[in-house]
């Protein structure tokens, strides 16, 4: 005998309970991305170092802030008077500390350049204690040119020049918008976070839930500081046309070089980047 299936009329709450169902788990995950983003895009992890590793004449910096956080990193001063000051703002999981030591030891050990960088907020360099805070786009933006005002009222430098790299480079841009900046050096630069998420999750709308978007694409056409865009064309993290249609459309004036076989992480340890960052920042090769 045949079985017969008899259908269920789809009331209000069938429909409701379907529909959760089917919702829940893009829910899910667009709250995961909302309540995480900020661990995700800037962890507060960096890759170790310690005293060996540094160049020396360093000297440890704490800067507190107007809020109550302190900052903490180190700056190398200049041997004789202060003609020039270079800030440096590093990427989302490198060391402060390791990248000015870096800059001063390979690129720019003239006694008359200081280096200086500061851990970002809840971020630590093993050196000295970790910034306090939480770490966000606005407090870095505004961190940025707390760094700028203390340091060029105490070294009373001639220039200032800065060099970003990666997620850095969108807090260099920031600054060079808010203060006068000689020239800059912008090494794996992003577009925007905003861009990164939304190329990467299309189905979601990152737009509205991104907290941090640190859009450099937003802002960079109105740049007048000369600046250079240092790059690997093989990138890994950031596809390469967010530099070269996107920075480069925004301002056309910007110098791009590609430095090839690099990825994301390893740009810095080229040996062609102390003689491209001289020159980026008008300095002749060493």
């Amino acid at each position: 005998m045949p079985v017969k299936f008899t259908r269920k009329p789809l009331t209000l709450g069938r429909i409701m309970m379907l529909s959760l169902i089917l919702i829940a788990p893009f829910a899910g995950f667009i709250a995961f991305l909302t309540t995480q983003q900020t661990r995700m895009i800037l962890p507060a992890k960096v890759n170790e170092i310690s005293a060996e590793d540094l160049a020396p004449g360093y000297e440890t910096l704490s800067l507190p802030t107007p809020d109550g956080a302190t900052l903490h990193g180190v700056l190398y001063p200049a041997k004789k008077q202060t003609t020039t000051l270079i800030l440096a703002f590093p990427g989302n999981t490198h060391n402060a500390v390791g990248f000015a030591a870096f800059l001063k030891a390979n690129v720019f050990p003239e006694d008359d350049i200081a280096v200086a960088s500061l851990s970002y907020r809840g971020y630590p360099n093993g050196i000295t204690p970790p910034s306090t805070g939480k770490p966000s786009q606005k407090a870095m933006f505004e961190d940025a040119e707390l760094i700028y005002d203390q340091l060029t009222t105490r070294l009373k430098p001639t220039q200032v020049k800065v060099i970003g790299y990666s997620i850095g480079t969108a807090v260099s841009n920031h600054l060079a918008l808010s203060r006068p900046v000689e020239n800059m050096a912008l090494m794996a630069p992003i577009a925007s976070v905003r861009r990164i998420a939304q190329e990467r999750y299309r189905f979601l709308p990152v737009g509205l839930l991104l907290q941090h978007p640190f859009a450099t694409e937003d802002t960079i056409a109105s740049l007048k500081t000369p600046t250079t865009l240092i790059y690997s064309p093989t990138d890994g993290l950031v596809p390469t046309h967010h530099v070269e249609k996107i920075l480069r459309k925004a301002n056309p004036s910007l110098p791009l070089i590609a430095v090839p076989e690099t990825n994301h992480v390893s740009l810095v340890l080229s040996p062609k980047i102390p003689a491209l960052l001289r020159e980026s920042l008008g300095y002749k090769p060493l």
